[in-house]
C-alpha cells in the first residue's frame, strides 16, 4: 500500500509542478507587413476595433485596404453583428492568431488518470476497512473522476498558444 501512496505523491508533485507553468499558456509577438497577413488566411483571429469592441471570427482574405474577416463572435454586435466584415487597413494594428497545441492536455490527462485510478482504489480499499469513514470514502470516490476532468482542463489552458501579429505602418 505504501507504494500507491508514492506513486500518487509523485504524481501530485508532477501536476502541481506543472499547473503554474500550464496555466500561463504562451504568447508570442511578431511583427509583419500588410502583404504578410496572408499568412493567417484561414485561421481563427480577434481585432480590437478602434471603438473598444473585440471581434472574433475566420480571416478570410487579405484586400488591399480591409482584412476579411468572417465575424462569429462580438462583443459590440450592433455594430459588428455576425457575417462578412472588411477590418479597414488604417484602424487595424494588431491581430491575435489562436494557434493551439495537444501537448499540456495529453501530459495532464495522462498524470490525472493515474491520480484518478490511485483514488479510486483508496475509495475501494476503504470499504474494505483500511478507512472506516464514510467521508473520506466518498472524497476518494469524487477524486477519481473529478480529478482527470481537472487536469484536462489544466492542460487546455495551457495548450492555449496565441502569436500577435503586429502590423509594421
Amino acid at each position: 500500500m505504501v507504494k500507491r501512496y508514492a506513486v500518487g505523491i509523485t504524481f501530485l508533485a508532477m501536476l502541481a509542478w506543472g499547473t503554474p507553468h500550464a496555466l500561463a499558456g504562451s504568447e508570442q509577438q511578431r511583427q509583419t507587413t500588410w502583404e504578410g497577413l496572408s499568412a493567417i488566411v484561414g485561421q481563427k483571429v480577434r481585432v480590437v476595433m478602434p471603438d473598444g469592441a473585440r471581434l472574433e471570427g475566420r480571416a478570410t482574405a487579405v484586400e488591399v485596404d480591409a482584412l476579411v474577416v468572417e465575424i462569429r463572435k462580438s462583443s459590440n454586435q450592433a455594430a459588428y453583428p455576425k457575417g462578412k466584415f472588411l477590418v479597414p487597413r488604417a484602424t487595424l494594428r494588431a491581430v491575435d492568431v489562436d494557434h493551439p497545441t495537444v501537448h499540456w492536455r495529453v501530459l495532464c490527462v495522462s498524470i490525472g488518470a493515474g491520480l484518478g485510478l490511485l483514488s479510486a482504489s483508496l475509495a475501494r480499499a476503504s470499504t474494505g476497512g483500511f478507512i472506516k469513514s464514510r467521508a473520506l470514502e466518498t472524497v476518494f470516490a469524487i477524486g477519481a473522476g473529478g480529478i482527470p476532468v481537472g487536469a484536462y482542463l489544466i492542460g487546455r489552458a495551457a495548450d492555449r498558444r496565441t502569436i500577435t501579429y503586429v502590423i509594421a505602418q
